[in-house]
């Protein structure tokens, strides 16, 4: 993932400062790359703008979303959470197809591509990170065998 440890510490901040109520538990961080940040960010004021309208009606009140854990898995962003309600899981499978959609690195459009770990990537990301497989393990025969191995496939 293509972002420094300040960038994440200002994204961690500004994320843990706009919703203290979504981030009051221990969740794991982010696990995701930089390029699908602004989808989790909207997705977080999203949803508290929709809980804090709910609840600003006591007869339609509903849990506030507590985050467990955001990270990414099998190329695709996976948001755990509890409370909230269908709105909110609506919001949140819509996010998760939004990023599937999206280079995790960058942001821009991107597929899901394998090969060792599953990602989402552009076509630029996709060619670094085939680069540097390349040098990594050596000619194709070599790679394609190391990734064999990694997926447990047979030759």
């Amino acid at each position: 993932m293509s972002y420094t440890e300040d960038q994440y510490n200002a994204f961690e901040q500004r994320m843990h400062e706009a919703h203290p109520e979504m981030f009051a538990k221990p969740y794991g961080g982010f696990a995701v790359g930089a390029g699908w940040w602004p989808i989790i960010e909207a997705l977080c004021n999203n949803i508290q703008s929709h809980i804090n309208f709910r609840n600003s009606k006591p007869d339609k009140a509903i849990p506030q979303v507590v985050v467990h854990q955001i990270k990414e898995k099998f190329g695709g962003l996976r948001f755990y959470y509890e409370g909230g309600d269908a709105t909110v899981d609506g919001m949140v499978r819509m996010a998760e197809s939004w990023a599937s959609r999206h280079c995790e690195e960058c942001g821009k459009p991107g597929t899901s591509r394998s090969g060792g770990w599953i990602r989402t990537l552009c076509d630029e990301h996709e060619a670094k990170r085939q680069a540097q497989m390349k040098t990594r393990f050596g000619d194709e025969d070599l790679q394609k065998s190391v990734l064999d191995g990694m997926l447990g496939e047979e030759n």
